[in-house]
């Protein structure tokens, strides 16, 4: 089709070009009285044209004695002769092209004056694209580097804490407030494991007649998260886990402390990927891998309060929860030496430095599996031993 208008335009054809059904017909085969509208084949050809020449004069490092184009709205060649730039102490060398052809009248043409002035800019269509790509590029650069600035000087651990810190809401921090009937219960296992499997709502653990009890660990931690909180200028609120209810979680982030008392960790949990789980028989506790239930690597000593094993087992989760439309942030461990890990993970910068690189995106839900060796009742470092995230 290209060529076709640029012979009907050399050969002198009319100034309005060639017609849309004229050229369905000739160059594509169409018939005589076929639907133009329902077969723009010409036109879909004309802006194609028009694409390709643009893309070739913007590509080609050579400068052009020609330049074509179509002109907007018709089907009419136009041809733009660039003024060619020569010394004026030689005359310009022949193009070999030229010359081996100036004996056929096709080739004859008018012949260019030798002009001494300056192309025009728009001559030199590659150079201010090249300039044009090379500003973009330097302004993209900066965007990222604006955009992403706070997060290149940022510590793994203000990257955990960023979507809870930036909902400008108070980050209420829930501890666990069993009463100590509850505690010494023989029954706490199938207890535990009925709310885990969802067969049993969990209820206030208080009983008015008696004083509630939260684990000193799950205090000391609590307090720990507060001053980390604190010395971000970030409000907060500590909440006993009787009191929260499921309208608390629709109004501001939450951070859930301790693995099997409180009540809401045992609850949401159970439909990740890692959660507690607990033989209601053999009152043995892990932490589950719903990919691998037959693992039970993961497995404490069996005493839910003071662990003494050698070696002990938390888990950290920071996920958004699309049913209330806020984060939440679950630490707890299977025994007081876990938690008491997954605390310091939480809290301390230098611990932090180990975090994987998924805590560094602002929108990813993380799982992180601990492990930490307890030497003479004191809690050695955590130890990360997998980690989950989508």
């Amino acid at each position: 089709m290209f060529r076709r208008l640029v012979e009907q335009a050399l050969d002198g054809g009319d100034e309005g070009g060639i017609k849309e059904r004229t050229l369905g017909i000739e160059v594509f085969g169409r018939e005589a009285d076929y639907d133009t509208n329902t077969d723009p084949i010409v036109r879909m050809t004309a802006n194609e044209i028009r694409k390709r020449l643009a893309q070739y004069y913007q590509s080609s490092n050579r400068h052009h004695d020609v330049h074509i184009s179509l002109v907007p709205g018709t089907y009419v060649p136009r041809f733009d002769f660039g003024l060619r730039v020569v010394s004026s102490a030689a005359p310009p060398e022949p193009d070999v092209a030229t010359e081996a052809s100036a004996g056929s009248p096709a080739a004859a043409g008018p012949e260019l004056p030798a002009q001494t002035a300056e192309r025009r800019p728009d001559q030199y269509p590659t150079r201010w694209m090249a300039s044009l790509a090379i500003a973009a590029v330097l302004l993209a650069g900066i965007v990222f580097v604006a955009y992403n600035w706070t997060n290149l000087f940022r510590s793994n651990l203000d990257l955990l804490w960023a979507p809870l810190m930036k909902t400008g809401e108070p980050v209420r921090i829930c501890v666990a407030d069993a009463t100590p009937s509850r505690m010494h219960d023989e029954n706490w296992a199938s207890y535990f494991s009925a709310i885990i499997s969802g067969k049993l709502t969990p209820s206030p653990n208080l009983d008015q007649t008696e004083m509630p009890f939260t684990p000193y660990v799950d205090a000391e931690v609590s307090a720990r998260l507060a001053g980390w909180l604190k010395s971000h200028h970030t409000s907060f609120r500590v909440t006993r886990n009787s009191f929260l209810t499921l309208d608390d979680f629709r109004h501001g982030p939450i951070v859930l402390i301790g693995a099997f008392d409180n009540t809401w960790n045992l609850v949401l949990l159970s439909r990740l990927r890692y959660h507690v789980q607990v033989d209601p028989v053999t009152k043995d506790e892990w932490i589950e891998d719903s990919q691998n239930l037959n693992q039970r690597d993961w497995k404490g000593s069996g005493k839910l309060l003071y662990s003494d094993s050698s070696t002990d087992y938390a888990l950290i989760t920071r996920y958004y929860d699309r049913d209330t439309g806020n984060w939440i942030l679950m630490a707890g461990g299977l025994g007081m030496h876990g938690t008491e890990a997954a605390g310091d993970l939480l809290s301390d910068p230098e611990l932090s430095r180990t975090l994987p690189d998924a805590v560094r995106s602002s929108s990813r839900n993380f799982q992180i599996v601990l492990k930490s060796t307890v030497i003479a009742g004191h809690t050695g470092a955590p130890q990360i031993v997998a980690v989950h995230t989508w």
